[in-house]
């Protein structure tokens, strides 16, 4: 498995919160871990034939803000995954704003990460479209007309 996938997390309960782990909050190494995650997997659908293209900033800072206009960004780099290839249905859905206001939305993007880099690592080479051409020869007496 990818050490991309390896690293996210997607486990945080309300412990972390009342114990104020690591894990409780987000910060730029967080973006950090996302964004390099999301870069990964479209690379690697790309590679495989899934066609996808995302926008990635992979260098936050410690003092850097995110804005509503990078949370979207995301938003809209996983929703391009998600078209490329399928997910499980156990996969969580797109929230359909990040905001990173509780742990339980933390979890649910790294888990549809984590759910479609697996599933992308696993893709087996080979044609991904179904073509076949119907014989030669014509069929009845049309070459008659």
């Amino acid at each position: 498995m990818s050490e991309f996938l390896d690293s996210l997390i997607y486990d945080r309960v309300q412990a972390d919160l009342d114990n104020l782990t690591k894990k409780a909050y987000i910060d730029y190494e967080d973006l950090n871990r996302v964004e390099t995650a999301i870069a990964w997997i479209s690379r690697l659908l790309n590679k495989k034939g899934y066609r996808n293209s995302t926008i990635n900033r992979l260098n936050w800072q410690m003092n850097d803000w995110r804005t509503a206009k990078d949370m979207e960004r995301i938003r809209q780099n996983i929703i391009k995954l998600r078209a490329a290839y399928y997910t499980p249905e156990s996969t969580p859905v797109t929230p359909a704003e990040i905001t990173y206001t509780s742990i339980y939305q933390a979890n649910a993007i790294e888990k549809i990460l984590y759910d479609l880099g697996t599933l992308a690592e696993k893709i087996q080479p080979g044609n991904h479209h179904l073509a076949f051409k119907i014989g030669t020869r014509p069929i009845g007496n049309r070459s008659e007309v």
